[in-house]
């Protein structure tokens, strides 16, 4: 039999420690596996522990400041004074949504929406700073702005009479309430109110602007017209200064200037379709059809709610005798609200010389009702007596 020769106790095959660090590996390899496991199904237990870049879970984006009232305000009047019209408008209602009593954004709103001829809603901007801060006379003066050109002068002389009151020596008080008198065909307070505005503020645009208005409204052409000049060189941006001084260079016969100054304009405010349809205008006026057409068409493609490229472009077809587009044309500007004389007795010689005597009739009755002593209606009753009470009455279409 086998002769065990060991004497004494047995030694183990590995030291005690030895299994201690197999446990521990063991554990802490069935915990990355847990926390491998828990990660696949998007549980993140432990945020310090590598992970496989498949398993890793996406970072979470740092949440964006919200941007304050005082910045959007800060935006509005920089995108405004680059003539960014519309983003003007739209920083300013980001005001007011942030800060609802914010009077002076309303009150600055008021003007873009005005040379963007949203004219309701520039009351509206205007009306919401007065009934915050009834006692601004800048709030005041804004809504009178914005009636002025809503055409409700009465309230607008108000509002601006009552702001130089508060403030007498607010330059744009005295402006704002020039453009209204001249509206009201009152050269002999618009004259001397913006006078005063200029010598208040010399570098004000409006100041200039409206002095020129003012002077323009009493015929006084040439003394208006380095007013204008000045206004576009105080404000290069806004197109509607650019119209004042064309208007006033076609009236002294300068076609030649006028046409310039609305290219220049179109330059700087190319979505505008007002200054497309100035430089339209200032075309046809100028006898220059060929360029008037497609540049009002311009202006109807811009804004096909605008009414009068409409009329514009009606009156040039009309001069080529091209009755049925005069009809098209005219009958669309009457549709957004036109009503001038010169749209009905010339929609009425456009349908005598269509051959339709019944809707001739029609309209150059109503342009002998606005004013019978119009030469031009004149004119236009005696051709439709010459052409159709003479004739056979044509049945109504």
């Amino acid at each position: 039999m086998p002769v065990d020769i060991y004497i004494g106790p047995r030694k183990p095959l590995f030291p005690w420690w030895a299994g201690c660090v197999v446990l521990v590996v063991a554990m802490l390899i069935g915990g990355y596996l847990g926390v491998l496991f828990f990660a696949s199904r998007g549980v993140y237990l432990v945020q310090m522990i590598p992970l496989p870049e498949s398993l890793a879970p996406s970072p979470t984006p740092s949440p964006t400041p919200t941007e304050t009232a005082s910045s959007h305000f800060q935006k509005a009047e920089a995108f405004y004074a680059d003539g960014q019209l519309e983003s003007a408008v739209a920083e300013y209602q980001m005001t007011v949504t942030l800060e609802p009593n914010n009077d002076v954004a309303y009150a600055r709103m008021a003007k873009p929406l005005i040379l963007l001829r949203r004219y309701n809603d520039a009351v509206n901007a205007g009306r919401r700073a007065v009934e915050i801060n009834g006692q601004s006379a800048e709030n005041l003066v804004a809504l009178a702005e914005a009636l002025d050109w809503h055409g409700d002068y009465t309230e607008a002389v108000d509002l601006a009479n009552r702001a130089i009151e508060i403030k007498p020596q607010y330059a744009l008080a005295y402006a704002i309430g020039a453009e209204i008198y001249a509206d009201l065909a009152r050269p002999d307070k618009a004259v001397p109110m913006a006078q005063k505005a200029v010598q208040l503020d010399d570098n004000s645009i409006d100041a200039h602007r409206n002095l020129a208005y003012a002077y323009e409204s009493r015929g006084s052409y040439k003394t208006a017209t380095p007013e204008y000049q000045r206004a576009v060189q105080l404000g290069p941006k806004y197109g509607y200064l650019y119209i004042g001084l064309a208007r006033n260079y076609r009236v002294l016969g300068n076609y030649k200037d006028a046409i310039a100054t609305m290219q220049q304009a179109v330059k700087v405010d190319p979505k505008n379709s007002q200054v497309y349809d100035e430089l339209g205008w200032t075309y046809a006026l100028s006898g220059d059809m060929a360029h008037a057409i497609p540049t009002l068409e311009q202006a109807i493609k811009l804004d096909p709610e605008y009414e009068a490229p409409y009329g514009h472009i009606a009156h040039v077809y009309f001069v080529q005798q091209d009755w049925e587009d005069t009809v098209s044309n005219l009958e669309k500007a009457m549709q957004l609200g036109g009503g001038r004389l010169e749209y009905y007795y010339k929609l009425g010689l456009a349908y005598v010389n269509l051959k339709d005597c019944s809707k001739g009739k029609q309209w150059i009755d109503k342009a002998v009702q606005i004013d019978a002593q119009d030469q031009a209606v004149q004119g236009a009753v005696t051709w439709y007596q010459q052409h159709c009470e003479s004739a056979a009455p044509t049945p109504q279409k």
